[in-house]
């Protein structure tokens, strides 16, 4: 395990650890969690706890999004649905009404007449069919908000889904990722779409998750942060997550480098233990169907422009938020191929 911590952290950090060595014999589910397994199962630093939530009736979390305390995940095996912390799963949209579901994005007010109302990126049909934008309004009635025009290409291989941030140039809209023609898409609250950026030079992109700064951020005020990789950049660390302009131009300037797939980036909040208020990455690595399901997953920390192993283990993270003070993963190949599992990382101080 990494121990690297902050200098003024030591001591905190000290007496915590020895609390915690004398409560494992009583407490073998912690023991087991942050025990490293070899690389063969799921890894994080000491004094933190990852594992699976147990979650009947959800197959394979693809996507997810922060709703009062509770979250909403789509599922690559099909719906939309409502989870707990408990574990507790309800569907808001079953696999029969929301077949190939990616990201999921919350109305806030002001969106129209949605607010509370859920939105979700997905392909009607066959899971190759261009994308489109559904609502799922608070009945539990899905209905087509959106329809993502062509750039050339048809909009496929559903991604990510966000609401432009409060206060910056992005407010008002809803933001789609398609990433087989390697475009953002623009939504007002009337469902017209129209492509902000394409991304297809030099290098064809591919896109995965959409996160904005917080506006503190010198380097990348008023812009949208985006994980990308060069395609067919197999297991090459040419990933970065990339800044793009309220114009919807690319920026020069790489806001972070050297990842194979960063495909959930968010802060850590001032309450997730010694590293508040750090930007937390989830890196998926090379897909588990392309590497005989190695769990190279991995979650990096950064501190001072420097990412550094924080989690690992992981099979294929595909998106990462902060709810509350836990750090929520979703990983649609966690139990094999075709089997997730919402992986949740907190503190134990």
């Amino acid at each position: 395990m990494n121990f690297s911590k902050r200098k003024s952290d030591l001591s905190v950090l000290a007496t915590a650890f020895s609390v915690i060595l004398l409560a494992i014999g009583s407490l073998p589910g912690v023991t087991n969690s942050i025990a490293r397994a070899a690389g063969k199962g799921l890894d994080v630093e000491v004094p933190f706890e990852i594992k699976a939530l147990k979650t009947p009736g959800l197959v394979a979390p693809y996507f997810i999004q922060d709703d009062h305390g509770a979250m909403v995940v789509s599922d690559q095996a099909g719906g939309v649905f409502s989870v707990t912390f408990a574990g507790k799963v309800t569907p808001l949209a079953d696999k029969t009404k929301v077949k190939n579901p990616a990201g999921v994005a919350i109305g806030p007010t002001g969106f129209g007449s949605y607010a509370g109302n859920v939105f979700v990126l997905a392909a009607a049909g066959d899971a190759k069919a261009p994308c489109e934008v559904e609502r799922i309004d608070k009945s539990g009635a899905v209905s087509t908000f959106a329809k993502l025009p062509d750039v050339g290409a048809p909009a496929t291989e559903c991604r990510d889904l966000e609401f432009g941030a409060a206060g910056t140039p992005f407010a008002g809209k809803l933001y789609a990722v398609a990433s087989g023609n390697a475009t953002i898409y623009a939504i007002d609250g009337s469902g017209k779409a129209s492509a902000f950026g394409t991304y297809d030079k030099p290098v064809a992109f591919e896109l995965t998750t959409i996160t904005f700064p917080r506006a503190s951020d010198s380097k990348a005020a008023n812009t949208m942060l985006i994980g990308m990789r060069a395609k067919g950049a197999n297991a090459s660390k040419v990933g970065r997550i990339g800044m793009i302009g309220a114009d919807g131009k690319l920026k020069d300037d790489v806001y972070l480098v050297g990842f194979i797939r960063p495909s959930g980036f968010a802060w850590s909040p001032s309450n997730f233990g010694s590293y508040a208020d750090e930007l937390m990455i989830a890196d998926t690595g090379r897909l588990a169907s392309e590497n005989n399901n190695e769990r190279d997953g991995t979650v990096y920390r950064v501190e001072k422009g420097i990412a550094r192993g924080f989690a690992s283990g992981l099979m294929d993270p595909t998106d990462m938020k902060f709810i509350g003070a836990k750090a929520v993963i979703c990983d649609p190949a966690e139990k094999g191929k075709g089997q997730g599992a919402i992986v949740i990382i907190s503190s134990l101080l």
